[in-house]
């Protein structure tokens, strides 16, 4: 079996930005003031430090405002260089919570233009612990990337004796999963032990890599656009990998609609938090080598992806 995907080569970095924490790319050396600061002063940390802004913490550590390169330029311009900047103060800002995966921090940068973001503990709790930009993110790719460079002759020869031994001992039953609305601290579970899973199993990389990424759209059409739901993972014949996602309503009305790139109907509050860019489907659509949908108003949506494992990739049957 010959997968349309093979015009469409995934790398070790679309699989990365899946995996890496915002926590684990972070500075959680944080520069800040607080309300009584003057434009002033925060012009001379930003000149000093070469950066675009800093954020202003309460005496808890919470966020309750940021500074700008260009507040400091309009501050400059209208004349109120040297005065405190709470009545001035940018309120709203745009976080991103630390356990999320760098793919939320990418997205939110995309958006919003912004060059580096505020890291706080969870969606509620915005203590701050970090600042996040593009150069962060960069360079815990690289690092990822040559880490796994030194070591790939060492993994290789490993992994082929273990998944030796893992292709005859581990029984083949199928992964279920459930699957929360609105519970994005657990975002990428079921990615990230369906990618462990096959890993172990000898599956070739690059499918495991897809197989990874539609299991993380899945995750994230339930818990955005329903009230909940379930993923279950299983191998076919050691043929192919079936990813079937059922969630409780409220329903697709157009499901070719759904699957056009840029098409969502996610509320304010979730395309805020960076989700709902109507990316989510089209990419597992462009991952797996069928997608089906059924939906329905009044029972919800099954979902059903299947990527071939082919002759050359597939697992070792068990003798």
């Amino acid at each position: 079996m010959k997968s349309h995907f093979s015009k469409e080569k995934l790398t070790l970095v679309n699989e990365l930005i899946y995996e890496i924490k915002i926590k684990e790319a972070m500075s959680a050396e944080v520069i800040f003031f607080n309300e009584k600061a003057t434009f002033r002063e925060i012009q001379l940390t930003l000149k000093e430090k070469k950066i675009s802004g800093v954020p202003i913490l309460d005496k808890n550590s919470e966020l309750v405002g940021i500074v700008s390169i260009d507040d400091i330029i309009t501050a400059f311009d209208r004349g109120y260089i040297d005065e405190e900047i709470t009545p001035y103060l940018t309120r709203e800002v745009i976080t991103v919570p630390q356990n999320f995966s760098v793919v939320y921090a990418i997205r939110l940068f995309e958006k919003y233009g912004v060059g580096r973001l505020p890291v706080t503990v969870s969606l509620k709790n915005k203590k701050v612990v970090g600042i996040i930009t593009m150069s962060d993110i960069l360079n815990a790719l690289l690092l990822e990337v040559q880490t796994i460079a030194e070591k790939v002759k060492e993994k290789e020869a490993k992994d082929k004796l273990f998944s030796e031994k893992i292709s005859k001992s581990v029984t083949r039953k199928p992964l279920q999963f459930e699957v929360r609305s609105d519970d994005f601290t657990n975002a990428g579970r079921v990615a990230s032990i369906t990618k462990k899973y096959f890993q172990n199993l000898g599956v070739n990389p690059e499918i495991v890599r897809r197989i990874a990424i539609v299991c993380y759209e899945l995750e994230m059409n339930i818990c955005i656009h329903s009230l909940g739901g379930s993923i279950t993972v299983k191998m076919d014949n050691h043929q192919q990998v079936e990813i079937i996602a059922r969630d409780k309503g409220p329903g697709i009305p157009d499901i070719d609609l759904a699957l056009k790139p840029g098409f969502t109907t996610a509320s304010e509050k979730i395309r805020a938090l960076g989700f709902g860019a109507g990316m989510g489907l089209p990419n597992a659509k462009r991952c797996a080598d069928k997608l089906k949908v059924e939906s329905s108003l009044k029972s919800g949506t099954v979902l059903k992806a299947i990527i071939y494992l082919g002759e050359k990739n597939e697992v070792k049957k068990d003798n």
